[in-house]
């Protein structure tokens, strides 16, 4: 259930261009859904596609943020790693630091 919720709304992110202010609704939703649940978020993002990752690493500082989970930044990290090509760094330093 989870999941498809997630997955529904970066399905909707996904169709809007990238300069449709309607986005931030979107990521507004996105961002109340991967902060109620530490581990739901956790074993969502570690099963995400490459694709998906790439349009939740516009959120990741907000749920940094509200999360304050060092276990969420270690996986971020990871990711980073795994997929060097979506240059993933500077976002996952940026949630890092919203933990501070």
């Amino acid at each position: 259930m989870f999941e498809e919720k997630v997955r529904a709304v970066l399905g909707a992110r996904a169709l809007l261009d990238d300069n449709d202010p309607r986005i931030v609704r979107k990521w507004e939703e996105l961002v109340v859904l991967l902060s109620q649940d530490e581990s739901l978020t956790l074993n969502f993002i570690q099963v995400c596609t490459k694709t998906e990752l790439s349009f939740l690493s516009e959120i990741f500082e907000e749920v940094a943020y509200n999360l304050q989970s060092k276990k969420y930044i270690e996986l971020l990290y990871y990711l980073d790693q795994r997929y060097p090509d979506l240059n993933l760094k500077r976002s996952v330093q940026i949630a890092e630091e919203y933990m501070d």
